[in-house]
């Protein structure tokens, strides 16, 4: 669990884990330079909580002191602000111990958004039943690279993988600013089966200030679509593949979903690369030129002939 001032949060993460059914757990929560409080007092209250002190230094260097200190058979992830079901350990483990063939077990994610008022609605009310925790989906058994590389991430915080995974993949890339947690699945991908959980075994909660609204110049999506490519290819373990025309266009979207975001809440010089780009990629030409006319004069208005 990384931590960097989620004091107002933590307390309800923590919980959520170690509430957990399965009980034979660490949880190691790593402070990321906090300066809100006072992290120890977790582990003062339960043995199976170990707090690591840092310097600030980004999520992927958190989980991978966590990691790299972590006892169990088995890894698992939730960040400060976030929850996990219950049923949601005991469910996943008793999966993997009977399935040796699967290296990682995930579900789905429910977006936790607040109230008008700023609060947020009861964890509770996104709980499935228990029974449905356990369900698993057959259809989505095995080899997940294309299905990844194509939009259907993981996330971060559903996941259970073998420690014997980790040892293959190696760590987070601390080089990567955002993205750090698709590459790290696209590489688990190579090398280990997945199964899907039906039920939905998470909470994101859904903050302003949170990596996913921050608006960056780059295209972190994009470097790490590209870097799998050339690392890894189109195709799956098993031979199964995407086309090369099915992965530009994937390129192409997203292109234009980068190139939407800065349209309408950032840099319309970097709207109007992105949706040039997206026009190369040929992803919905009429759309894209569209946006790169109107982003191109929305630059020249606001910053010149180099807007951006």
């Amino acid at each position: 669990m990384p931590a960097w001032n989620a004091f107002p949060w933590i307390e309800e993460a923590v919980a959520s884990v170690l509430t957990q059914s399965f009980r034979d757990l660490e949880l190691i929560v790593v402070n990321d330079g906090s300066t809100d409080g006072d992290y120890r007092q977790f582990e003062r209250r339960d043995p199976r909580v170990r707090v690591i002190e840092g310097e600030r230094g980004g999520v992927s260097r958190a989980r991978n002191l966590a990691m790299a200190a972590a006892r169990g058979r088995y890894f698992a992830f939730i960040d400060a602000d976030d929850v996990w079901v219950p049923g949601k350990l005991d469910a996943q483990v008793r999966f993997l111990e009977a399935n040796p063939d699967i290296d990682v077990a995930y579900g789905e994610i429910a977006r936790w958004a607040c109230l008008p008022d700023g609060t947020y609605p009861p964890a509770s009310s996104y709980f499935p039943s228990l029974p449905a925790v356990y369900e698993v989906d057959p259809a989505r058994r095995g080899w997940g690279y294309t299905r990844i590389l194509m939009g259907s991430p993981l996330g971060m915080i559903t996941p259970v993988m073998r420690r014997s995974l980790y040892e293959k993949v190696g760590e987070f890339d601390v080089r990567l600013s955002r993205g750090e947690d698709y590459d790290f699945w696209l590489r688990c991908s190579r090398e280990g089966r997945l199964q899907r959980f039906r039920a939905v075994l998470a909470l994101y909660r859904m903050r302003p200030t949170s990596a996913m609204h921050q608006m960056v110049k780059d295209n972190p999506l994009v470097q790490v679509l590209e870097s799998a490519r050339e690392r890894f290819g189109l195709a799956d373990p098993d031979g199964r593949a995407v086309t090369p025309a099915q992965f530009r266009r994937r390129l192409g979207r997203c292109h234009f979903d980068h190139g939407y975001n800065h349209f309408w809440s950032g840099d319309p010089g970097v709207a109007h690369r992105a949706f040039g780009r997206a026009l190369l990629h040929r992803y919905r030409p009429a759309r894209s030129l569209v946006y790169w006319v109107l982003s191109g004069f929305k630059r020249l208005r606001h910053g010149g002939p180099h807007g951006g």
